[in-house]
């Protein structure tokens, strides 16, 4: 049968995860505390902080092969082009395959090959899929060891734009470029239709080991109307300032919502367009600053994905057009990196 490596194993290690629960025979990755979710959203989203995007399963092992038994659960309904269950199985950090996962909640598996030599492989779980593991089956006689890789910890706040609608597989995602690229270890809060600037998700931030901060923000206010124009500024300076509570000179990069073609003039619920949210974001930015907090940095949306990358969006016209597609994730990376070194936010002992 192999060697057979629970899914509750400590060898293995949930990066990009908040906190894990454990249930009959398997455990899933939350990105939030899992036992506070309904704190987190009260009125309901729950379901898109148990979608593991960003988290993956490390371990080091010289097994020729991996058997994964798990579960995963149908993703939401969404506008425009739906979202599939996509594992990324990689190996010292070269991507080595892209696994199509049975998403109905029922026990599934599926197996891949290993170098067979003692090398650091990552599962990337699926962005818009709850998944449950239960268990990994390595050859019998295999090293199994702790990934134990100490890198700069970077923990991201956003929309679905930021949890990675869109992108290819969920390695490919754009921030899960930019970690790659920049040899970071990410921790995505970002949460689908959520992104209201919470401040149980300042607590969050606040409370979590990071060497970077970053906030994509604009986007679900504007559509969901959860902010007036004057809330909106005083609503954005609070959450840093409580994530300050935690971080006081961590560099912090917030950035201003990108390119959403059918919204930029419109008025949301609230009254607030894509642009007006984009001139509050830079204002509590500027103000932030001139009261002191240098570490702080305003990254304007259309510099990173604006209407010359409108082609790479993920939704056909006629539709909603909000998500970068496949093509768009490498350049939105490319971008936001760039934005980050000009910046100068950037940790100091990152890649160049």
């Amino acid at each position: 049968m192999g060697r057979v490596v629970a899914g509750s194993d400590p060898v293995l290690r949930f990066r990009g995860a908040v906190s894990l629960q454990h249930g009959p025979g398997w455990v899933t990755p939350w990105r939030l505390p899992h036992e506070e979710a309904r704190l987190h959203l009260p009125e309901g989203g729950i379901g898109r902080a148990a979608m593991p995007a960003g988290v993956r399963v490390t371990l080091r092992t010289d097994s020729t092969a991996l058997t994964c038994h798990y579960q995963a659960d149908p993703a939401p309904r969404l506008n425009g082009p739906q979202e599939r269950p996509v594992l990324d199985v990689r190996c010292d950090g070269r991507h080595t395959e892209s696994v199509f996962l049975r998403a109905d909640g029922h026990d599934a598996r599926f197996r891949v090959a290993l170098p067979g030599r003692s090398v650091v492989v990552e599962l990337w779980l699926p962005t818009y899929h709850q998944f449950r593991l239960r268990s990994l089956v390595l050859d019998e006689a295999a090293a199994v060891v702790r990934e134990d890789r100490d890198r700069p910890r970077w923990v991201h706040y956003g929309s679905s734009i930021s949890q990675g609608r869109g992108a290819g597989s969920p390695s490919r995602a754009w921030a899960a470029l930019v970690a790659e690229r920049a040899g970071l270890d990410l921790t995505s809060v970002a949460l689908g239709a959520a992104c209201c600037l919470q401040p149980m998700t300042a607590r969050l931030m606040r409370d979590l080991p990071a060497d970077l901060l970053t906030a994509c923000v604009g986007i679900n206010i504007q559509a969901l109307g959860s902010h007036g124009p004057d809330a909106f500024t005083s609503a954005l300076v609070g959450f840093v300032r409580t994530v300050r509570d935690g971080h006081p000179e961590t560099p912090f990069a917030v950035m201003s919502t990108i390119v959403a073609p059918d919204r930029e003039d419109v008025p949301g619920p609230s009254g607030l367009t894509i642009k007006e949210c984009r001139e509050r974001t830079y204002s509590a930015v500027e103000l932030l600053r001139s009261h002191g907090d240098v570490h702080l940095h305003y990254v304007d949306g259309l510099d990173v994905f604006g209407p010359d990358q409108a082609p790479l969006l993920l939704e056909p016209e006629g539709i909603d057009r909000l998500h970068p597609g496949p093509e768009g994730h490498p350049v939105f990376a490319d971008r936001f990196l760039a934005a980050l070194h000009r910046s100068g936010c950037l940790p100091a002992c990152v890649s160049q």
